[in-house]
């Protein structure tokens, strides 16, 4: 059983590690850092930013006795580090974020109503949107500190989480984007709007 709220089993810390610095490290590749003091900075950044969503979606989880499970996409990471390679050796800028996804379940439907599809579905969708929404926080107090990198890391990490891929679809597991999609397309382009205004604005 997955941990719930703010509970995180070793499995989960372990995937958030590999998540953070597989992003911290394409991300890197993608500026083409290679001196050993900024790529550990740029890998602690990796974690912050995968941090980030995790703890937004935990804290809705413990309110609505929602269990989360972070996972690694194997072929997701494998992707990611590739296009940082192709990145690092080659004149393109190259970036693509997708290491981790969640898992969600939860105990009871008690209080949700008579549709059990309907309630799981919401469920899902206030759940991934408290990630977006935890990482657009973050994004904010890291543009506002002139921490432009951790923003534009963090903005382009959200970019990426917002793609409505999913397992069968994809090869990156069941991303937020396709949580709330689902839910609603009205949501996700706002989310998305205000992602696309952040990514603009941490490269200014």
């Amino acid at each position: 059983m997955a941990p719930t709220g703010f509970q995180f089993s070793a499995e989960d810390l372990r995937n958030i590690l590999i998540s953070g610095v597989v992003v911290g490290a394409a991300f890197a590749a993608y500026k083409t850092v290679t001196s050993p003091i900024p790529m550990l900075t740029l890998l602690f950044f990796g974690l912050i930013t995968v941090s980030a969503r995790e703890i937004g979606q935990r804290m809705v989880a413990q309110s609505m006795e929602a269990e989360v499970s972070s996972e690694v996409s194997r072929s997701g990471a494998v992707t990611t580090l590739v296009v940082a390679m192709l990145s690092y050796i080659s004149s393109f800028s190259l970036v693509f974020l997708v290491p981790v996804f969640s898992s969600f379940s939860v105990e009871s439907h008690q209080h949700w109503g008579k549709g059990i599809d309907a309630i799981w579905a919401k469920r899902e969708y206030w759940l991934a949107s408290a990630g977006i929404t935890s990482l657009l926080v973050i994004w904010a107090l890291a543009f506002l500190g002139d921490y432009n990198i951790l923003a534009e890391m963090i903005a382009l990490f959200t970019f990426f989480q917002l793609l409505p891929l999913d397992a069968e679809k994809g090869i990156c597991g069941k991303l937020d984007g396709a949580y709330i999609m689902l839910w609603t397309g009205f949501t996700w382009l706002i989310f998305m709007g205000l992602t696309i205004i952040a990514m603009i604005l941490s490269v200014l």
